[in-house]
């Protein structure tokens, strides 16, 4: 096979026809025989002798040609692509029609395929992408004529070390976006996928169009009649057990007792519903964890039912009916559901006659959170439509952030939705010891400058993007480190792991487990770092704000209600890894005493609600009053 070697070597030109791009193309011997294809029609293939310019690297005999491809425009960006005759590929090249400069692009859309089939009422689209051999800046998805959404970069991609060895980075190199489809039970529509890509310093690549179909299961008659039954089943059930309510008494509905935010929130609410208000708790959990001593030792009973399959009509009505009984049964004069996912425990307490206040602190669309715990098209049309009146039917909605609120009023009445805003336990808070000694116990060094992120380690917390953006950043920075809290053994934890290896930042990267009380760490950062993606409003940035550490955080849901910009800390773009590191250079080139007025006046801000005594008195009085109020519900 011929050597011959050839590269694009100019922007893309309009032309009266269409548009050309150039090159060169050089090798032993004589003049090539070329073809092209340009947008993936046949261009002409036009050769100039010699090429004007020196290419570096070729051999001194080797003779050089300049070329230049014509052809019609075909889109804002197309590729050309040249070939000797025998059909080898010489070069290949995006290029757009009005000559601006685009990204070599290694990668691009996995899924869905062309022409697939997707069942369900979401598209999760998933590719790699390196642009240049670097990660993109930022990767946008749309769906049909749908708004556009940002991906979510630097997911793992550890196939291809082995196919892509020459760039470290692209093990990392991932991308995903879940957009959802309004479909009813049985419809189906034809959509078309668009991907663009930005490199680091602004420019565009455009992935090639696909198209595929995304289709929602139709409800099952049988699964109908299998409900209808259930619930019949279970009022005949619970018309033996007469209800004999004690308005003081709370059964909460909990689907974790592990360390995470929704389930520190619960456990901080039911100390305070219980030392501050006499009330008396019983938990239902699916899981145990390290929360539950902590409970029992307030007196809370613990009880654990393990995970229940909920996808389908009879094991979702099973559940239910189980669920409902054990309310009747405990005596309890309310229910209190914490998070999205228990929609079970709504339906059990409405079935009870119970008055059921729900906690949703989750922040995703109804379509995108089933996709995530249930799988693509995973609940029956008949548990989805049981979701949906549990939303419409719920005595109260309780939310943190005024935003995620409003996410939820198209599927409840307003008046039931309800803001009341996390607070902590202001007595943890002071450390008498200096910095200097809290820093040397912790191995941190004395004058480094600390950048904090707390969170469990997921791709939606953002940090793989955090840890590239500070290897930008402590270019500039030679003080700062950074330390990530809530990293366990996973295969995000592992890429995060190996990324700081790749990039030699090990000695100013600490990564560290989940542990229950981060307070050491807050204590001894100069900033805060908050990097999701999703988030109502995390109980971190609530802690840093107490301990007057100055905040930077992605604009969403609740950060907005907490932090204006400039003033209280600062705000930027999610999912964008330029926006990333502007804003990470942006904190720490402000001067430390700005920042501790911006830390002074964030702490201002939230002081008023800031003690979680307020919200534990909220939520008496909003689960006093529902008690006041039991009467049946068996909808």
């Amino acid at each position: 096979m011929s050597p011959w070697l050839a590269a694009v070597a100019g922007p893309a030109r309009s032309t009266a026809g269409g548009m050309s791009v150039s090159g060169w193309v050089a090798g032993p011997g004589p003049r090539p025989a070329l073809s092209a294809t340009l947008g993936g029609r046949p261009a002409e293939v036009r050769i100039d002798e010699p090429y004007p310019d020196t290419v570096p690297g070729l051999p001194p005999d080797w003779p050089v040609w300049g070329w230049t491809v014509s052809g019609a425009r075909a889109g804002e960006q197309v590729t050309v692509e040249l070939s000797t005759r025998d059909g080898r590929l010489l070069a290949r090249r995006d290029v757009r029609p009005d000559g601006a400069p685009v990204p070599a692009a290694r990668g691009g859309v996995d899924n869905p395929v062309p022409d697939a089939v997707v069942a369900g009422d979401l598209v999760a689209v998933t590719g790699w992408l390196l642009l240049d051999d670097e990660l993109p800046g930022r990767v946008e998805v749309a769906i049909g004529g749908g708004r556009p959404v940002d991906a979510r970069l630097m997911i793992p991609r550890p196939d291809l070390a082995a196919s892509v060895p020459d760039v470290p980075d692209a093990v990392m190199a991932g991308f995903e976006a879940r957009l959802p489809v309004e479909l009813s039970p049985g419809e189906s529509r034809r959509v078309t996928v668009r991907v663009r890509g930005w490199s680091r310093d602004g420019r565009v690549w455009i992935a090639p169009p696909r198209e595929c179909t995304v289709r929602l299961r139709a409800a099952d008659p049988e699964e109908l009649a299998t409900g209808r039954r259930a619930i019949g089943v279970t009022r005949s059930l619970l018309a033996v057990t007469p209800p004999a309510p004690d308005p003081r008494h709370v059964l909460v509905l909990a689907h974790s007792l592990r360390i995470g935010g929704g389930e520190l929130w619960l456990a901080e609410l039911l100390g305070r519903l219980v030392r501050d208000h006499g009330l008396r708790i019983t938990v239902v959990a699916q899981t145990d964890g390290a929360l539950r001593p902590e409970l029992e030792a307030l007196g809370i009973t613990v009880r654990l039912t393990g995970y229940r399959r909920i996808q389908d009509a009879a094991p979702y009505e099973s559940h239910v009916t189980e669920l409902s009984l054990l309310m009747r049964a405990s005596g309890a004069g309310c229910v209190l559901v914490n998070t999205l996912g228990l929609f079970p425990g709504v339906d059990a307490a409405l079935r009870a006659g119970l008055p059921v206040a729900w906690a949703i602190h989750e922040s995703f669309a109804l379509a995108d959170f089933a996709y995530l715990n249930w799988g693509p098209d995973g609940l029956a049309p008949v548990v989805r439509q049981r979701w949906r009146h549990c939303l419409a039917a719920a005595s109260a909605l309780v939310f943190v952030a005024d935003a995620t609120r409003e996410m939820f009023l198209p599927h409840a009445p307003a008046r039931r939705c309800l803001t009341v805003r996390y607070g902590i336990d202001p007595g943890v808070l002071p450390a008498a010891e200096p910095v200097a000694v809290q820093r040397n116990r912790l191995g941190i060094p004395a004058d480094a400058t600390v950048l904090l992120t707390v969170g469990v380690t997921e791709p939606r917390k953002g940090h793989g993007p955090l840890l590239a953006a500070f290897d930008r950043a402590r270019r500039r920075h030679a003080d700062a480190h950074l330390v990530i809290v809530g990293v366990y053994d996973c295969p995000y934890g592992d890429a995060l792991r190996d990324f700081v290896a790749r990039r030699g930042l090990a000695g100013r990267v600490r990564l560290l487990p989940i542990v229950r009380d981060p307070l050491p760490w807050f204590r001894i950062a100069d900033l805060f770092v908050n990097c999701s993606d999703i988030e109502s409003l995390p109980r971190t940035i609530l802690e840093a704000m107490a301990l007057r550490v100055p905040v930077l955080a992605t604009d969403v849901f609740g950060a907005r209600e907490l932090i204006t910009d400039g003033e209280s800390g600062w705000l930027m773009r999610p999912n964008d890894l330029t926006a990333l590191t502007a804003g990470l250079l942006r904190a720490l080139d402000t001067p430390a005493a700005e920042r501790a007025r911006l830390a002074d006046r964030a702490h201002a801000h939230v002081e008023p609600f800031l003690d979680s005594a307020g919200y534990g008195a909220e939520l008496a009085k909003i689960l006093g009053n529902l008690a006041g109020t039991v009467e049946g519900r068996n909808g």
